[in-house]
């Protein structure tokens, strides 16, 4: 909270370039259960494509990375490698049994083709915070990631 406070609603400038794919980070495994109801991992869903990855971890957070996700469709509208993955996160067991009960919810007001792109994932992810650097869970985090599953650029 203190760095929202701090820094307003952007904690740092995205980087212009991607990352050199000798230097990329890979896709860590991430399993999880999709809007479509499918169990999963995010290297399943990214595999293949270039994927812009969107990772919240509350609604809050989400208003930080749908700011991404039109400019990317809209670039890459023509292409079918291209897509877009969300990954819903959850780490409090008590909130993951809310959000279980919102899920009818959230299933109405997410459209229906984006529901095998969606996953949602309970517990923790202490190894995706660390390999991905994902320090606050109050914001989102948006990552390009290559068909070979290496982190190209990141964004909050």
């Amino acid at each position: 909270i203190v760095d929202l406070r701090d820094n307003g609603d952007k904690l740092f400038e995205a980087p212009k370039q991607l990352i050199r794919s000798s230097k990329a980070h890979y896709l860590p495994s991430v399993s999880g259960k999709t809007l479509a109801g499918q169990k999963t991992d995010v290297i399943d869903l990214c595999r293949g494509k270039t994927t812009l990855l969107t990772v919240n971890f509350n609604k809050f957070s989400e208003l930080h990375t749908n700011s991404f996700i039109d400019p990317f469709e809209a670039a890459f509208a023509d292409s079918e490698d291209a897509q877009v993955v969300r990954l819903n996160i959850e780490e409090n067991w008590a909130k993951a049994m809310v959000l279980q009960m919102c899920l009818p919810y959230l299933r109405r007001h997410t459209p229906k083709d984006r529901h095998a792109n969606y996953l949602i994932h309970y517990g923790d992810v202490e190894g995706l915070r660390k390999s991905m650097g994902i320090a606050n869970s109050l914001i989102g985090y948006v990552f390009l990631i290559d068909k070979e599953l290496r982190v190209r650029w990141y964004g909050n």
